[in-house]
């Protein structure tokens, strides 16, 4: 799942810009090039590479550090904030899965299993449905998703907004505005999880069509791809329905409370 929420891209601060582009790169691209540029070489990690390119380490190698770097830098950002972040947490568990898939799909000699394109479609489908059913919820328990999300006290002045949205008696229009962008928000992790789950059966079918000697290398290319091509075809549309979203609350928001933009949102 691509970790790109609108809050991310709101706040202007030098900081946090860096933070996200070094995030975009350490999760996304970084990964996507040692995997395909990396898995050439011995499939035993035991032996050591042969040839002029030494950056061609193995299947086996390649497959650990790509996937040791997302895990590394989610745990650094949990220490540095010293707070739990959800998404951060979401795109660790990810990792872990496909760790924990590759350990019982590769096989001896670097053959990837059959079931290997069905496991890995139905992980990748997995998170977001369970997000999505998550945020309906969260709703009806009284702690909404979308808080977290998009509707956060860090970027709206909720406090001030439900005030004004008391003082105006209009809570029930404002609480089936939440509920509505609740639901908006479960439908596109809902498309996005039947996106990752066609996106990925389809490259991981490719692999189990390769000679033997060849699939552990196809398997990490075909991860490398579905990382790669998520972002681009789930992970910026979604972006696109996220702010929608957000777009969507600032400006019934202000039907409901009377304020503008600028006093709804945190500065």
């Amino acid at each position: 799942m691509i970790q790109i929420f609108p809050s991310e891209f709101m706040d202007k601060t030098p900081n946090k810009s860096q933070s996200s582009l070094l995030g975009i790169f350490i999760n996304i691209l970084l990964p996507v090039l040692i995997l395909d540029y990396c898995s050439a070489g011995p499939a035993n990690p035991l032996e050591r590479p042969e040839g002029e390119n030494f950056w061609h380490i193995g299947p086996v190698w390649a497959l650990v550090i790509a996937l040791s770097l997302p895990l590394v830098y989610g745990i650094r950002s949990l220490v540095v904030s010293r707070k739990f972040d959800l998404m951060s947490g979401v795109g660790m568990a990810g990792v872990l899965l496909t760790g924990v898939i590759s350990i019982f799909v590769i096989g001896p000699e670097g053959r990837i299993h059959s079931a290997t394109p069905w496991l890995f479609a139905g992980k990748e489908a997995l998170i977001p449905l369970i997000l999505a059913a998550a945020v309906v919820v969260s709703r009806s328990a009284g702690t909404p998703l979308l808080n977290m999300f998009i509707y956060t006290p860090e970027l709206f002045d909720v406090r001030r907004i439900e005030q004004t949205v008391a003082a105006n008696g209009e809570e029930r229009a404002y609480q089936k505005l939440l509920a509505n962008s609740s639901w908006i928000l479960a439908g596109t992790l809902v498309a996005s999880s039947i996106g990752n789950f066609f996106l990925s059966l389809s490259f991981m079918s490719s692999v189990i069509q390769q000679p033997e000697a060849e699939q552990q290398v196809a398997y990490n290319a075909a991860i490398g791809s579905i990382t790669w091509w998520g972002f681009l075809i789930i992970g910026i549309p979604i972006l696109a329905a996220l702010v929608f979203i957000m777009t969507r609350l600032i400006k019934r928001l202000g039907r409901l409370t009377g304020l503008s933009r600028d006093e709804l949102l945190l500065k």
